[in-house]
This record gives structure tokens, sequence and C-alpha cells, in this order.
């Protein structure tokens, strides 16, 4: 998978035939989504939905997790202790549901929880 800006202009995600990993780094976890740049982040997550559409995509896997197991709660930026966090793995449905959020938001730069992850404009 070539790069997957929107994050940021570098940012890049990599699949793996063997396990089925899609391999998103920053750009879609469990956490904060932060957004530098909007339409580059939907055509990334445009992407991402069409690649895995046409290869077995097992599991989406950011590199962290910022998430409670509430849906909608993320812990507080700096947290070093997060005891009730989800699993770090998502599916090639939370794409979609990331994809249907940005058409939810629209172009309004402000933060917007979902129930597993959140939106962020880069600051």
């Amino acid at each position: 998978m070539p790069d997957t800006p929107g994050h940021h202009e570098a940012a890049v995600a990599f699949f793996d035939p063997w396990t089925g990993f899609l391999l998103a780094g920053d750009t879609v976890c469990p956490g904060r989504l932060y957004v530098q740049d909007r339409q580059a982040f939907a055509r990334t997550i445009d992407r991402l939905i069409e690649f895995s559409d046409r290869r077995p995509a097992t599991h989406v896997l950011g590199c962290h997790i910022e998430m409670t197991r509430q849906p909608g709660v993320d812990y507080p930026i700096r947290t070093t202790y997060q005891p009730d966090e989800p699993a770090l793995q998502m599916s090639t449905g939370h794409l979609r549901e990331i994809r249907a959020a940005l058409d939810e938001i629209g172009d309004r730069p402000s933060r917007h929880a979902f129930p597993h992850f959140v939106l962020c404009p880069s600051e």
C-alpha cells in the first residue's frame, strides 16, 4: 500500500498478505485520529476501503490505543495508565465508520467523538 496522507503528509500503510493485517500507523487506530488535511484524509480512507475490498484484510491495526471500552470516551492526552482500553485491532467496517463520520461532520474543524475513535483537527 503506498502513501496514505491526511493524518500526516508522509503517512504510509502496509498490508501483510500472510496474516491479512492492514497496518495503518496513526491514520486509523482506536483513539484520536488527528486530521491534518481533511480532503487527503477522506481520500486515504476511501483508498483503504477499496484496498481492503480487494484483499482479505483480517484486521486494521494502528500503532496505539487511546480509547476506553466506553463508546466515544478516550483517555486524556498523555495518560500513561490505561487499564480499560479495548483491543488494538479494528476491522474494515471501522474504515467505513470513519468515512461515514467524515461525511457527517463535513468541513467543521472541531473534535467529534464516535464510539471507536475521535476525529480531531490537527493543531
